[in-house]
């Protein structure tokens, strides 16, 4: 019996905890098949590429057009 009311107390302490519903990491997480970030909105130089599993914002960077030209004359 006082191995049950022992049982009771500990699973009582693990439930009372305050768990978080998302966590930091899922905040920055990588999408965009490596290339964007998870992002609750996305900053000025970001576009938005689709929703992550978390439901926040697939945020890509903007290229900078003189990176793509990349022959010299």
């Amino acid at each position: 019996m006082q191995r049950f009311i022992l049982l009771l107390f500990t699973i009582s302490l693990l439930l009372d905890r305050d768990l978080p519903v998302r966590s930091e990491f899922e905040l920055d997480r990588i999408c965009g098949y490596g290339t964007a970030r998870c992002r609750k909105k996305c900053q000025n130089q970001e576009y938005k590429i689709g929703r992550c599993p978390n439901t926040y914002a697939c945020c890509l960077k903007k290229w900078d057009e003189s990176f793509l030209n990349l022959t010299k004359h």
